[in-house]
C-alpha cells in the first residue's frame, strides 16, 4: 500500500525476541475516525512520557504523572476492543496501516528519535498496565547509546517484563517513485525544519533567554530556495493546522506565504531573506508563558483583548535583542497589525506608513488566522478568506498586495474543497495561470462515493474534459478530512 508521495507503507512489523507484528496478532485493523482523531493526544502523551523518563529518575512525581496521562490514553482504544499499533516509518507515523499525516509533521522531532535508537514500531497490546508501560520506557526514551548500554534493544526489552509492550523494527521497501520525488522531499523538509525552529525559539522564549537568529535564517533560506523553485508546488506543501501548536504553525505558514507573495514583488535573496525572519517570528511577543494562556483561551476580556494587543511591542523588544536579527525583520514584527490604513496597533505617535514587508506579513497573516480554528473562532473556507481580504483592501490591506496575494492563490486557493460541475469532490493542491482553474484531487465520484484520488489539471482542457469548479464546500460538512490529500511535510 502507498500514500499520494508514493511511498511505501510498511509491508511488516518485526518486534525482536520473536514477539509476534501487529499484523500477526490481528491488529491491523481499519481504525475509525474518531480514534485516529485520538492519536495526536496519545503521541502528545507519548513524547512527554520519553522527555519526562528521560529528565527524572523512575518514581519522581512528573514520570508518574506523565506515564499515567500516557496510559488514560492508551486505555480509550482498549476500551473498544482494540491494540494500538504505532509504526514511525520513513519520516512517516502510522496508526497500524493507517498514515497520519498531519501528526507526521507535528511529531517529526519523535520520529527521529525513536528511528535513531532503532524503534520504529511500539504496539501497545490489552491487558497492558501501568506498572508494565512505566519498566518499558525506559527502553522506548533509550538512545541507541543507552540502549547498547543495555545489552541491545532485545535484551533491554527482555529485562523491562512488559508482555504487552512490542517494540521492533519496521521492514519496508520502496519503489522508483521514491527517488524521483527529491523536490517534494526537500519542500516538505524546508517545512518540518522550520516548524522545528519556530518551536526552538518559542522554548527560549519562555525559559527567558534570548532566541538565536541563526536557525531562523538557515530555515528561511532553504524556504526562499524552495519558492522560487516553484511557488505554487511551496504554497501546495504548506498549511499546517493545529490547535494544540497553533502559534508555532501559523508562524511557519505565515513564512511560507509571506515569502510567495514576497517572490511575485522580487526575487532578490536578501530581501526575501529578512522578509522570511520577520514573517516567522511575527509572533514571537505571544510565546511567553503567561501570553499562551492568553491564545489558547476561548473567552478573551477587554482586559485580555488590550494585553494580546501588545503583543507587537513584546515581540519587537525580544527580536531587538536577537544579536545578528536586521532592523527589517524588527520592524515587520511591530507592524505586522498596524494595517495599511493605520487604524491598528500599535498607535504611533508619528505616524507613518507599513514598511512594505510588514504589508506582506499582514496579509500572510490574516489569511492563515481566517483559515484556521482558534479557541474564539471558527476556521473560513480559504476561497471566504481571499473574498475578505480583497474587501479590505485599500483599508486593512495594501490593494496592489491584495491582488497579487488573490491572483497568487487563486480564486480556489489550496486546501479549498471544490463541488466540480460533474458532481465529484475534489481537493485542490495549487494555483496554475488561470484563477478559476486549479489542479485538483479528485476524491470522489459524481455520487459522492470516496475513490482513490487522482489529480486533473482544470486549466488542461483535455484534462478537464468539461469539469469546472461550481463552487466551494465545507470540509467539515461534508466529511472531509482535507489533510489528508495533501502532500505530507
Amino acid at each position: 500500500m502507498s500514500d499520494m508521495t508514493g511511498n511505501q507503507h510498511p509491508a511488516q512489523t518485526n518486534p525482536p525476541g520473536g514477539a509476534k507484528s501487529p499484523q500477526e496478532r490481528g491488529s491491523a485493523v481499519v481504525f475509525t475516525t474518531a480514534q485516529t482523531g485520538r492519536a495526536r493526544d496519545l503521541l502528545a502523551r507519548l513524547a512527554g512520557a520519553r522527555r519526562s523518563v528521560t529528565f527524572y529518575p523512575r518514581g519522581h512525581e512528573v514520570v508518574r504523572d506523565n506515564i499515567g496521562g500516557l496510559m488514560q490514553a492508551i486505555s480509550a482504544y482498549h476500551r473498544e476492543g482494540v491494540d494500538v499499533p504505532l509504526v514511525f516509518f520513513d519520516n512517516e507515523l502510522l496508526l497500524g496501516e493507517q498514515l497520519l499525516a498531519a501528526e507526521s509533521v507535528i511529531f517529526d522531532q519523535l520520529i527521529r528519535d525513536m528511528a535513531a535508537s532503532g524503534e520504529t514500531s511500539v504496539t501497545f497490546a490489552q491487558g497492558l498496565t501501568t506498572e508494565e508501560l512505566e519498566r518499558a520506557m525506559q527502553v522506548l526514551a533509550a538512545d541507541r547509546g543507552a540502549l547498547t548500554e543495555m545489552g541491545g534493544l532485545e535484551l533491554a526489552i527482555e529485562r523491562a517484563d512488559a508482555p504487552h509492550v512490542e517494540i521492533g523494527t519496521v521492514a519496508y521497501a520502496r519503489d522508483a517513485e521514491d527517488f524521483e520525488n527529491e523536490a517534494l522531499i526537500a519542500r516538505s523538509l524546508a517545512v518540518t525544519e522550520a516548524l522545528d525552529a519556530v518551536r526552538e525559539i518559542g522554548d527560549r522564549v519562555r525559559r527567558g533567554t534570548a532566541p538565536t537568529v541563526d536557525q531562523a535564517r538557515n530555515v528561511v533560506r532553504s524556504m526562499v530556495d524552495n519558492v522560487l523553485e516553484d511557488r505554487g508546488a511551496m504554497l501546495e506543501v504548506a498549511g499546517l493546522k493545529d490547535r494544540k501548536e497553533y502559534t508555532f504553525c501559523h508562524s511557519v505558514n505565515v513564512m511560507t506565504l509571506s515569502i510567495a507573495l514576497g517572490s511575485m514583488v522580487s526575487d532578490n535573496k536578501r530581501f526575501l531573506n529578512s522578509l522570511g525572519c520577520g514573517a516567522l517570528l511575527h509572533d514571537i511577543g505571544l510565546m511567553s508563558e503567561e501570553m499562551d494562556a492568553l491564545v489558547e483561551s476561548k473567552e478573551l476580556s477587554a482586559e485580555d483583548w488590550e494585553v494580546m494587543r501588545k503583543h507587537p511591542v513584546y515581540g519587537a523588544e525580544i527580536a531587538a535583542s536577537m544579536r545578528g536579527l536586521d532592523r527589517a525583520s524588527i520592524v515587520m514584527i511591530l507592524e505586522h497589525h498596524m494595517r495599511y490604513d493605520l487604524d491598528g496597533y500599535p498607535v504611533r505617535e508619528h505616524q507613518k506608513s507599513q514598511h512594505l514587508t510588514s504589508r506582506i506579513v499582514g496579509i500572510a497573516d490574516a489569511y492563515d488566522a481566517m483559515t484556521s480554528d482558534r479557541p474564539y473562532s471558527i476556521a473560513r473556507r480559504p476561497d471566504e478568506a481571499i473574498e475578505q481580504i480583497a474587501k479590505d483592501a485599500g483599508t486593512a490591506f495594501d490593494p496592489v498586495l491584495a491582488k497579487l496575494f488573490a491572483q497568487m492563490m487563486g480564486v480556489y486557493p489550496p486546501r479549498s474543497l471544490a463541488l466540480l460541475s460533474s458532481g465529484e469532490l475534489a481537493v485542490v493542491c495549487r494555483p496554475t495561470a488561470d484563477p478559476l482553474s486549479p489542479c485538483v484531487r479528485v476524491i470522489t465520484d459524481a455520487d459522492g462515493a470516496f475513490v482513490e484520488p487522482y489529480d486533473v489539471d482544470l486549466s488542461d482542457r483535455a484534462a478537464a474534459a468539461g469539469r469546472v469548479i461550481d463552487g466551494c464546500v465545507d470540509p467539515s460538512q461534508a466529511g472531509v478530512d482535507v489533510d489528508a490529500y495533501m502532500p505530507r511535510p
